[in-house]
């Protein structure tokens, strides 16, 4: 599944999971860069993996009461959903 996660689909598992108001008049090269790390927290085998990937994303995530673990599993909830539901 995330070798074949496109470019729209990371935008809108990131966009689920992580901040809804994320728009497409954002960079081609930070979304480029978020999709990757979108498809490396999918790929990833455990859920500390994944957050290890996102772990930089926010300088402190208690500020927003979020942690790089409760992203990472809303990410692949949320991937798991969108493959779900196009199968």
């Amino acid at each position: 599944m995330t070798h074949s996660l496109s470019l729209d689909c990371a935008k809108a598992i990131y966009r689920t999971a992580i901040d809804p108001r994320a728009s497409d008049a954002e960079s081609a090269a930070w979304w480029d860069e978020v999709a990757d790390e979108v498809r490396d927290v999918v790929a990833a085998r455990t859920i500390v993996e994944a957050a290890q990937v996102i772990e930089w994303w926010h300088h402190d995530w208690t500020s927003v009461s979020d942690t790089a673990g409760g992203a990472a599993k809303r990410i692949r909830l949320a991937a798991r959903e969108l493959y779900t539901a196009a199968h």
